[in-house]
This record gives structure tokens, C-alpha cells and sequence, in this order.
């Protein structure tokens, strides 16, 4: 890349600026709860290229030493250009020095692109089983509500090793 590449917090007043980025990325129920999300949620990022807004992601604690990247968007002409990516990574350090030792994600199970992206960065297929024997049955079932997953979603949890100094 050539282009100077930045990834920011974005605070609540300001990220009606970049909910375009949804609009070209997400239709129908995924959209809609997408911008409810993106106005609720405590921690968004969003990546810039040169001076374009290109990308944005959603993150969030799901309890003590877990969290939950909520949604990621790519703005279409800023694909395969690695944002995707260095947002995933970003999230990923910034769980680990909070002192996370799991992050989820969830993806529908036919959009390769992202199971692709996942994967790449050391997430594996998870179930509400798997779930269940990490967190205990009813902390899993508050954990699968928070993440709002949907039929035809699958459920992708990455180990971390935390930096976080103790």
C-alpha cells in the first residue's frame, strides 16, 4: 500500500461520518442492525487511506477476558487491499493488551471472503457446545445473545496470548 494508512477511534458524535461505509457494504437486516449497532456500541475503529474513510470495525466486550469483533466493512473500491485485515489486527492486539484470552467473531456461513479473512488470522469453527464447556451453559447463551447470531451465522472463536501487564 501505498497510500498513508491510519486506524482511529471513533467517538459517538462522530460516527454518522462513516456510516456510509455500511450502507456500501451491508442490505436488508445486516444493514439495519449494522447502524443501530454502530450508534450503540462502545468501541469503533475505522481505517483511512490517504483521506478516504476505506473501512470501520465494531468491538466489544463479551465479559471478563472475552471479546467479540462485531462487525467489519470495507468500503467496495478499498477491497483486497489489506483493510480488512489490518483492522482485524488491530482489534486483535487491542483485545490482547486488555488481557483477553478469547475474541469470537461470527460470519454468515456462505460469505467466504470473510471466513477467508478469520482464518487467516488463526480462527477456527466454534459451536455453543465448545462455547458452553469454555464459559459455562449460561454464560455461553448470554454470551450467543450478545452476539446476536443468526441461522446461517457460524461462530468463530481465535486463543489469544495476552500483552496486557499485569
Amino acid at each position: 500500500m501505498s497510500e498513508a494508512f491510519h486506524i482511529w477511534e471513533v467517538p459517538p458524535d462522530k460516527r454518522e461520518d462513516i456510516a456510509t461505509i455500511l450502507d456500501e457494504s451491508f442490505e436488508g437486516w445486516y444493514l439495519w442492525h449494522s447502524k443501530r449497532t454502530l450508534r450503540s456500541i462502545s468501541l469503533v475503529k475505522a481505517a483511512s487511506m490517504g483521506k478516504a474513510a476505506a473501512g470501520l470495525i465494531m468491538l466489544k466486550e463479551l465479559g471478563e477476558k472475552v471479546g467479540y469483533i462485531y462487525y467489519v466493512a470495507v468500503r467496495p473500491e478499498f477491497r483486497r487491499r489489506g483493510v480488512a485485515g489490518r483492522l482485524v489486527d488491530d482489534a486483535l492486539g487491542y483485545f490482547a493488551s486488555r488481557g483477553d484470552s478469547m475474541v469470537y467473531a461470527t460470519v454468515e456461513e456462505d460469505n467466504l471472503a470473510s471466513l477467508s479473512l478469520f482464518s487467516s488470522r488463526g480462527f477456527t469453527v466454534t459451536s455453543f457446545g465448545d462455547i458452553s464447556r469454555a464459559h459455562g451453559r449460561l454464560k455461553a447463551r448470554y454470551m450467543m445473545f450478545e452476539m446476536r447470531v443468526v441461522a446461517g451465522e457460524v461462530m468463530l472463536l481465535k486463543t489469544l496470548q495476552a500483552t496486557k501487564n499485569a
